[in-house]
């Protein structure tokens, strides 16, 4: 039973050499009870590759344990990452969890995957420069689960109005939509993002007043809005965000 399982584990969850990994030198790997921990992560994995139509990745080896090292390498500089970062200490050290997906400059043409909200250890996610098109996935605000603090998608092809859905992931501090299609009124549910530090909306398409419940944005340290088609004068509530250091307003 033990072999079937070392060659189970070996045939699945990896991503090939264009990636690059974080994981735990002292990870080992898991019993067959947790074993269904990996196959639930690897099928998220693989419908998120699909979705994102990034196709580079590999599944043969487990890039969290060091038996994938070999297979890894560090592609990170300027505009351009790939990075998956992994976070084995949970268990005893026995079981990892995806804790970062970097994507920067990939040419990406799919869209958004709901799917990521099956990863639920996962804490920020960067789709920057792509050709990502599609809108918010109104699953990502649905989690019941999910600790995000971060979502970037800049420079991408994304439509539709932001959901107010999304404000229910209340771990989020940084949300960066700028370059994209996005459209339509602000929701007055903006306000209750409690933890939000960055709130990038500049080069979109938005319309309309800035909801007053934005006041509520007490821990904002970076707020752009500009190049895009808001109407009404700045208002007077950014006086309360005492915490910024950066606004682009109105253009």
């Amino acid at each position: 039973m033990a072999s079937f399982g070392f060659l189970l584990l070996l045939s699945f969850l990896a991503f090939c050499s264009a990636a690059s990994f974080a994981f735990a030198s002292n990870a080992t790997l898991p019993d067959e009870e947790e074993m269904a921990i990996y196959i639930s992560l690897v099928e998220a994995l693989k419908e998120i590759a699909q979705t994102l139509g990034k196709y580079d990745w590999n599944f043969s080896v487990n890039p969290c344990n060091k038996e994938g090292a070999g297979n890894r390498s560090t592609l990170a500089y300027g505009e351009y990452k790939n990075i998956v970062t992994c976070d084995c200490s949970f268990a005893s050290n026995t079981v990892c969890h995806v804790t970062h997906i970097i994507l920067k400059g990939q040419n990406l043409q799919g869209r958004l995957p709901p799917e990521l909200v099956n990863l639920t250890y996962l804490e920020e996610i960067d789709l920057t420069r792509n050709y990502l098109t599609g809108t918010i996935p109104l699953r990502w605000g649905l989690a019941k689960q999910w600790n995000l603090s971060k979502i970037a998608v800049l420079g991408n092809r994304l439509t539709g109005q932001v959901p107010v859905e999304l404000t229910n992931i209340a771990t989020l501090e940084e949300l960066v939509l700028t370059s994209n299609q996005f459209y339509g009124n602000l929701s007055q549910g903006l306000g209750n993002f409690a933890q939000l530090k960055k709130l990038h909306l500049s080069s979109n398409n938005f319309t309309g007043e800035l909801p007053e419940t934005l006041a509520k944005l007490t821990t904002l340290t970076d707020f752009r809005i500009s190049d895009n088609q808001f109407s009404g004068r700045i208002p007077n509530f950014i006086k309360s965000w005492t915490n910024l250091t950066r606004l682009c307003e109105f253009s």
